[in-house]
């Protein structure tokens, strides 16, 4: 007999939203700020805190790079390599934030916030309120709203899908591990993952960022708008 009480294991990596479902997502947002949250988080799989921390210095619109502040304080280079999200960028910045050379992309909404930045629990609610809109439900089965983290892993799953290779993905998450990438986003059998290990690692330091953002820019482009 089953245990009506157990609970089905799986990993939530494996949930996503399609590339649909997030140009929906967008599109219901109530403001540009809110547009700009969801596309960042969608086109460079950001974890909440990193877009929190942006600075409008942290952005170069030379190399159309965002310096992230990662985890155990490593800093990366985000690539934005969508031309419209670029373009919804410098709109932002310069009708929402009045031309602003410096401070946090995304300032605190109360002035009671000490940290100067906009919250995670207010991107928690940014994200769950254009779902609503959208009426759009996790993917993630005991999950009822979308929440920021969704957006990463779809962000993954739609590069992998689009023809990158784990190493791409791998920079644009942020892993400091391969094998985190493997392990969340890797094929299913064993022999299809050392084959995908073996390539990558033939491939590894073969790749230059140029290369790879060109990759980025043809293979997925302004795919959410």
């Amino acid at each position: 007999m089953s245990d009506g009480n157990s609970k089905k294991i799986h990993s939530r990596s494996q949930f996503h939203l399609t590339e649909e479902q997030i140009r929906q997502l967008v599109k219901h947002a109530e403001k540009l700020r809110d547009k700009m949250i969801i596309k960042l988080l969608a086109y460079c799989g950001l974890r909440r805190f990193e877009l929190a921390k942006i600075k409008i210095e942290d952005i170069d619109f030379h190399t159309n790079k965002i310096a992230i502040h990662g985890k155990k304080d490593i800093h990366r280079l985000a690539t934005m390599f969508s031309d419209q999200l670029v373009e919804d960028l410098k709109l932002y910045i310069q009708y929402v934030l009045n031309n602003a050379k410096q401070g946090y992309l995304f300032p605190a909404v109360s002035s009671l916030n000490e940290k100067g930045h906009i919250t995670e629990a207010q991107i928690n609610r940014i994200v769950a309120k254009a779902g609503q809109r959208a009426q759009l439900h996790n993917p993630i089965p005991e999950l009822k709203n979308i929440n920021p983290h969704i957006l990463r892993h779809s962000c993954a799953r739609i590069l992998k899908d689009r023809g990158l290779s784990l190493e791409v993905v791998q920079r644009v998450l942020g892993h400091l591990s391969f094998k985190t990438t493997m392990d969340l986003y890797g094929t299913k059998s064993i022999s299809e993952m050392d084959l995908s290990f073996k390539t990558t690692m033939d491939l590894y330091g073969t790749k230059s960022i140029s290369e790879m953002d060109e990759e980025l820019q043809k293979k997925v482009g302004n795919v959410f708008g």
